[in-house]
């Protein structure tokens, strides 16, 4: 399982603070007692936390201790509250002082907790995309984005644009942002342009991005996103290398996800499958799921709560608004039997333009997101808020691929037969004699053992006229078995 939370090409150690550094505001929280020793005063440093900005939130059932400033809450652990304490007591100078906060600091705020439990909530509720708009929040602005425009904000305007509320420091990516009208001219604009097959192919694919990156959940749209490949649906087998994996890696560039590797997952018995999910994950992904994959066990947490189980922690419950979407890799075709799978899912095909001997840093000379320079990714962002904007103007935009809907007919009948009933028996309202099909087939196919039987081809048959939007009109006279097509009305 992997988390990624850093949402940068460049090193750690080039990788600015959003929130500039501020300096504590005083208050001595510690005295000495009658032997001349420093002890921690217990009221006091809970009003120091306070004075500089600390509170909690709750997520699942939980209280989680946040640096809040200017709209933006920073998540601290007990152990970072700790260190930020300690910073403060080393500037005073004292070595006493310090060997005092780091014996009873430790107990104080990382061991009991009860002065961070005891903090004061956050007056605000926190930020969430509403149903027709977003906000992408990068290091030097913020952009909010509906269906018609894209605007860019300074940070000391985020309180006027969202009053009330704050966003969470994790949101923010770790890089400024200035649009470019050129993002058609991006490497990932091209890539996925390479991957459709049609204009409604791109739409699919972009309108599915922009899906994923709205922030907003929305019970009437309650889709998980499965990311495949026109081959290996139409074959059942593994043809990677597709481009599924880069789609997921533009997604991280912009989303905290938590990823988890699907091969022979369980999700009835695994109960630690979600365990990495926290407040900050807005996509969870289950990576290359396989051919017995059990989609019907994510149907709970698509439309309903999710439940997440940690080793040796108590179960906490996500409500549906804050639980992250999710998405699902395969390279295989997943059982779509009953209207619930269909009701849940998202189909998303590539079409294997790449693959394992065409790989994308082929094509464009470098590896995406590790090599790409700030043009590049300027004009990825930019192609990225255009896909929330697609999303917004037409929704998720469903394709049914011709070239795989074609395949799974000759996969489920035979390729020879679709062949002959498109040359030799397509005419509608002409009476077939179905022994003559078979018999015709049979020829084609050089069948000696006569397996083709006038049985298996009324069955694919009928298989072929539902693909084509026909109905079939069945005579037997004499023990003579006659078929012709009609077009289904509407």
């Amino acid at each position: 399982m992997s988390k990624k939370k850093t949402h940068s090409s460049k090193p750690a150690s080039e990788i600015k603070s959003v929130r500039k550094y501020t300096k504590f505001k005083s208050l001595e929280f510690w005295r000495r007692n009658d032997r001349g020793n420093f002890v921690t005063d217990i009221a006091k440093l809970k009003k120091f936390l306070e004075l500089n900005g600390f509170r909690i939130i709750h997520y699942s059932g939980k209280w989680l201790a946040v640096k809040f400033e200017n709209n933006i809450a920073k998540v601290y652990s007990p152990q970072e509250v700790f260190n930020y304490v300690l910073k403060y007591i080393e500037e005073q100078k004292n070595d006493n002082l310090t060997s005092c906060f780091i014996k009873e600091g430790e107990t104080l705020l990382m061991i009991k907790k009860a002065i961070l439990g005891s903090l004061p909530e956050i007056e605000a509720t926190r930020y969430k995309d509403s149903k027709n708009s977003a906000i992408v929040f990068f290091k030097n602005v913020f952009v909010v984005v509906d269906k018609d425009n894209s605007k860019s904000y300074s940070y000391s305007s985020l309180s006027k644009i969202i009053p009330n509320q704050y966003i969470l420091e994790g949101q923010i990516i770790k890089q400024d942002f200035k649009h470019r009208k050129d993002f058609k001219e991006s490497q990932f604009y091209e890539f996925l342009k390479l991957s459709t097959n049609e204009k409604k192919h791109f739409k699919n694919v972009i309108t599915s991005i922009g899906y994923m990156l709205h922030r907003h959940k929305n019970p009437g749209l309650a889709k998980v996103v499965i990311l495949s490949d026109i081959s290996s649906q139409a074959t059942n087998t593994a043809n990677g290398r597709s481009g599924k994996g880069i789609i997921i890696k533009g997604m991280e560039q912009l989303l905290n996800v938590v990823e988890q590797n699907g091969k022979n997952l369980d999700l009835a018995r695994d109960k630690f499958v979600y365990q990495s999910i926290d407040i900050e994950t807005v996509l969870f992904v289950l990576q290359d799921v396989q051919q017995n994959f059990s989609f019907e066990d994510l149907f709970a947490v698509i439309t309903d709560k999710m439940t997440i189980e940690r080793k040796h922690q108590l179960k906490e419950i996500l409500n549906f608004e804050d639980s992250p979407k999710i998405a699902v890799t395969t390279n295989y075709t997943l059982s779509d039997t009953g209207g619930s799978f269909s009701d849940r899912k998202h189909l998303v095909l590539l079409n294997n333009h790449f693959s394992s001997t065409n790989k994308p840093e082929k094509h464009f000379g470098n590896l995406f997101f590790l090599e790409w320079n700030d043009k590049e990714y300027q004009r990825f962002y930019s192609f990225m808020i255009y896909c929330l904007q697609q999303y917004f103007k037409k929704g998720l935009v469903e394709y049914n691929s011709p070239e795989l809907s074609v395949q799974k007919l000759e996969n489920e009948t035979n390729k020879t037969f679709v062949e002959l009933m498109e040359s030799d028996y397509k005419e509608l309202g002409t009476y077939y004699l179905l022994k003559d099909i078979a018999n015709e087939l049979r020829e084609e196919i050089n069948n000696p053992d006569d397996r083709v039987r006038s049985r298996v081809v009324s069955g694919w048959i009928q298989i072929w006229a539902n693909f084509k939007g026909y109905e079939v009109d069945t005579r037997v006279s004499a023990g003579v078995a006659k078929v012709a097509f009609k077009k289904l009305k509407n």
